[in-house]
């Protein structure tokens, strides 16, 4: 299963079938999500890997449900925002029954991180090749897809990926594996740079400095990241560097100007939004229809409250919640581990878990100027820290059995030498009452 799982991720992120249409009449998505979800009721060893994040994500899918059943905009037949989330639901309750083992857990993220290299390589080379957007007056890169091309999600994705890497580098063992590594930051920073997306920059720097800074070696890498900020500004072309300008000048660019306040405007019409309906909104993706103007939100903290009510904002806030909670408990069993001297054990799954929080965080910042609430991340990171926190726990679970058997069986510090079953003279206690 777990290769039939890798490869519908490199159908879901790569997309090919949009990128040759002959491909797309196939309905390769379709069909592969179909063959595996047959494999799975069929032949897969099935079993639930409980955590408190699955509560957390069936009552985010529940209250989407509810929203669109009660919005007068849309219906579930009609909605692409739903069945989209509930496409991703299914890959969810396929991970969480068929990934047991962390080798499994292993690869799964080496897939997600080399499917979004692919596809990285694929957009920016394109782009060479003069595919392209011509927005506000700037040459911006654009996803090689049709789905999740636009400028600024492509970019935000590049970022949250980003700290996938550290895990990754619990696996490295080969000179070529660290090559990859540096092939891959340096491709994610230029093709943020061309998509021209200023939260994207923005976050892009809060990513590497945080990281800079928090690291042991703060005192070097520091510099490094100031000397590589000044390098990246020198090979932007002067429209890109212009519309970077507008971060604090917004009136270097009129136009970027009112991007900037179309995101506080889609902020309040949420807020209205979810005063016409303060239970369960105006449905998924409605935004537009409700306010009468078409346009999509474009901030996660207008939509959510708009789009899916009072249960919207719970259920999103318990996930976010569950992704700290989760974090929290698998630092607590990796410390225990390093106690007991198997840290390295479980180096992997903290790093794991440390990289998902830190991309989880980066989508509550990103959510400021973009409506992700939908975005395929939140799920899948779900279903990745869930599983690491289950291989962490079973570690300690281990450790704990094997104590008990230690301390139900003491061993005696001078045993009595036997020899073929029978006891020595020497060794034969005196204190016995003789025989008879």
């Amino acid at each position: 299963m777990i290769w039939l799982i890798t490869g519908y991720m490199w159908l879901f992120l790569h997309r090919p079938f949009e990128i040759w249409p002959w491909m797309g009449t196939l309905r390769i998505e379709r069909m592969s999500m179909i063959f595996i979800v047959i494999a799975w009721l069929t032949v897969a060893e099935k079993q639930l890997t409980e955590n408190k994040i699955n509560f957390a994500v069936f009552l985010f899918a529940l209250s989407m449900t509810l929203a669109t059943l009660m919005s007068p905009y849309t219906n579930i037949f009609d909605s692409g925002g739903y069945q989209n989330w509930m496409k991703y639901l299914v890959f969810y309750v396929l991970v969480m029954t068929s990934v047991k083992k962390e080798d499994d857990l292993k690869i799964l993220v080496t897939a997600f991180v080399i499917c979004f290299f692919i596809y990285m390589l694929h957009s920016y080379r394109e782009y060479l090749c003069g595919r392209y957007t011509f927005v506000m007056g700037t040459k911006r890169l654009i996803g090689v897809d049709s789905t999740m091309n636009d400028p600024n999600g492509f970019g935000a994705s590049m970022v949250i990926c980003l700290p996938f890497l550290l895990p990754l580098v619990t696996l490295f063992k080969k000179k070529w594996h660290y090559v990859f590594m540096i092939s891959y930051i340096l491709l994610s920073i230029r093709c943020i740079q061309l998509t021209g997306s200023r939260s994207s920059f923005l976050g892009l720097g809060l990513l590497l400095f945080s990281s800079a800074i928090i690291s042991k070696h703060r005192l070097k890498l520091v510099p490094i990241m100031v000397l590589l900020s000044f390098v990246l500004w020198l090979t932007l072309t002067d429209n890109l560097r212009d519309r970077y300008r507008t971060i604090v000048d917004s009136s270097i660019n009129e136009s970027a100007n009112q991007s900037a306040q179309g995101r506080l405007h889609g902020f309040y019409k949420g807020l209205e939004n979810w005063e016409k309906s303060p239970i369960w909104g105006v449905g998924p993706e409605c935004h537009g229809y409700a306010t009468g103007e078409g346009f999509l939100s474009h901030c996660l903290y207008g939509q959510i409250p708009g789009e899916l009510g009072t249960l919207g904002i719970v259920t999103m806030s318990f996930l976010v919640l569950c992704f700290f909670l989760n974090h929290f408990q698998i630092v607590q069993n990796y410390n225990y581990l390093q106690r007991k001297g198997f840290g390295k054990d479980g180096l992997f799954c903290l790093r794991l878990s440390t990289a998902i929080v830190s991309a989880i965080s980066l989508l509550l910042v990103f959510g400021l100027g973009g409506h992700n609430g939908y975005r395929f991340h939140w799920i899948w990171f779900a279903a990745f820290q869930a599983l690491a926190a289950s291989c962490l726990s079973e570690k300690v679970d281990e450790i704990h059995k094997r104590e008990m058997q230690n301390l139900s069986f003491p061993k005696r510090e001078n045993p009595m030498p036997l020899i073929s079953g029978k006891i020595q003279g020497n060794n034969f206690p005196s204190n016995l009452p003789p025989c008879g």
